[in-house]
C-alpha cells in the first residue's frame, strides 16, 4: 500500500518499513526536542547541568525512540490480529506514526475491539513502567538515561490515550466502530466512526491554524483523509459483496503464443485494443503474462527479433471464477496490477481486469433501482 518505503527488519516474520515521510520528520522531531530538553529536564526533575549529551543528540536519541515506541504499538496490535486469524502484511513507520497492514479484515466487532484495544493498552503499560522504574530507580540513574526514560514514559501515556480519542480511523474509533457495529451494519457503523473522526479533524484543524501548530494541522489532516478513505473501501466491499469474480470476468480471452515476436504484439495490441495478454504455449497452458509496459521496456530496434517468452511476467497472479470479487480486488491492489488471470483446475477460463471490476457499480446501482 505504502510505496517509498523500505524494509529494515522483521519481527516474528512481520516486516518493520520505513517510509519515506519518516526520514524527512526524524531531523525536525530530533530539533524539536532538541530545543526543549531544558523545559523537558525541568519537568523530570533533572538538572540540566547534569547531562553529558548534547541537546540535539540527545533529541535524536527520544525521536528514534519514540518512533520504535510506536512500532511496539503497532506490533501488539499485529500479535492480537494473528491470534484471531489475521495475517500482518507489514508495519510501516511514516511521517505522523505508523500503520500495521493487515491481509484481511475482522469477521466479529469484538474481535476488533481487543486488536484495537491492544496498541493503547501497551502503550500505557511501557509508559507507566517506564515512570516507575525512573522513580524507583531515582539517584541510581545518569541523568540522561533518567531524562530518556521519563520522556519515553510520558510520551507512551500520551500516544495510548491520544489514540483512544474516538477519531476514526484512529484505535478509539475503531473501537467505537466495532461498538455501534453490534447494533446496525457495518458500513453504517464506519460511516458514523468516519462522520465523527472528520469532526475531530476539524477541531484539530482549527486549533492548529488558531495556535500556529503546523504538526497538529498535519495531524487533523490524516485523519479526515484516513477516515475517507476508509469509508471508501467499506463501500467498495459493501457493493462487491454480491459478486463473484465469474460474474464479471471477460470469458472470451485472446491468448498470444511464448514465440511470437514483439512487434507482432505491439501490432495487435493496437488493432485489438488490449493492453494485456495471456501467454500460452502450444498446447495451450498458460506460461505468464505480456502488457504494454513489458514492450515498452525493449529498445524499438530489437522488438522485431525478441520474442514475447523473453520479456513476459511469469509469476501471474490468479484468481477462481467463483472466488469473492472483493478478494480479486484486493489482490489486484495489494500486487498494484491491472489484471487477474482465472483459473479453474488449470485451465484458464477469463481474465478479470480493473475496468471488469468496476462495473459491479453500475450493475449494483441498476439491481437497486429494479428493487425500488
Amino acid at each position: 500500500m505504502f510505496k517509498n518505503s523500505v524494509t529494515i527488519m522483521k519481527i516474528s516474520g512481520i516486516p518493520i518499513r520505513l517510509h519515506i515521510s519518516f526520514l524527512l520528520i526524524l531531523p525536525f522531531f530530533a530539533v524539536t526536542i532538541g530545543n526543549n530538553i531544558g523545559a523537558i529536564a525541568e519537568v523530570a526533575g533533572v538538572a540540566t547541568a547534569s547531562l553529558s549529551l548534547n541537546p540535539y543528540w540527545l533529541g535524536l536519541i527520544l525521536a528514534i525512540l519514540l518512533f520504535v515506541s510506536v512500532a511496539l504499538h503497532e506490533l501488539a496490535h499485529s500479535f492480537v490480529a494473528r491470534s484471531r486469524g489475521i495475517e500482518i502484511r507489514d508495519i510501516t513507520l511514516m511521517l505522523l506514526g505508523g500503520v500495521a497492514q493487515m491481509e484481511d479484515e475482522f469477521e466479529e466487532p469484538q474481535d476488533e475491539v481487543w486488536m484495537a484495544f491492544a496498541g493503547p493498552l501497551f502503550s500505557l503499560v511501557l509508559g507507566f513502567l517506564l515512570l516507575f522504574l525512573v522513580g524507583f530507580l531515582a539517584g541510581f540513574l545518569i541523568a540522561d538515561l533518567e531524562l530518556i526514560m521519563y520522556y519515553l514514559g510520558f510520551m507512551n501515556i500520551f500516544l495510548a490515550l491520544f489514540n483512544l480519542l474516538p477519531a476514526f480511523p484512529s484505535d478509539g474509533g475503531r473501537i467505537l466502530r466495532s461498538l455501534i457495529a453490534r447494533k446496525t451494519s457495518y458500513l453504517r457503523a464506519t460511516k458514523i466512526a468516519t462522520d465523527i473522526g472528520k469532526f475531530f479533524a476539524f477541531l484539530f484543524g482549527f486549533y492548529g491554524l488558531m495556535a500556529g501548530r503546523i504538526l497538529i494541522i498535519l495531524i487533523a489532516f490524516f485523519i479526515y483523509i484516513g477516515a475517507s478513505q476508509e469509508y471508501q473501501l467499506n463501500v467498495i466491499k459493501d457493493t462487491f459483496l454480491d459478486f463473484t469474480v465469474a460474474d464479471l470476468m471477460s470469458s472470451k480471452v485472446s491468448t498470444v503464443p511464448a514465440e511470437m515476436k514483439v512487434q507482432e504484439l505491439m501490432e495487435k495490441m493496437l488493432q485489438e485494443r488490449h493492453f494485456g495478454y495471456p501467454v500460452v504455449d502450444e498446447g495451450g497452458s498458460l506460461m505468464g503474462c505480456v502488457t504494454l509496459e513489458d514492450i515498452e521496456a525493449v529498445p524499438k530496434e530489437e522488438q522485431q527479433e525478441r520474442e514475447v517468452e523473453e520479456i513476459m511476467t511469469c509469476e501471474v497472479i490468479v484468481v477462481e471464477p467463483e472466488e469473492a470479487l472483493y478478494e480479486a480486488f484486493k489482490k489486484l491492489s495489494q500486487a498494484d496490477i491491472g489484471r487477474l488471470m482465472v483459473m479453474d483446475e488449470g485451465e484458464l477460463k477469463g481474465i478479470l481486469t480493473r475496468s471488469d471490476i468496476m462495473k459491479a457499480y453500475r450493475l449494483k446501482t441498476l439491481k437497486e433501482k429494479k428493487i425500488s
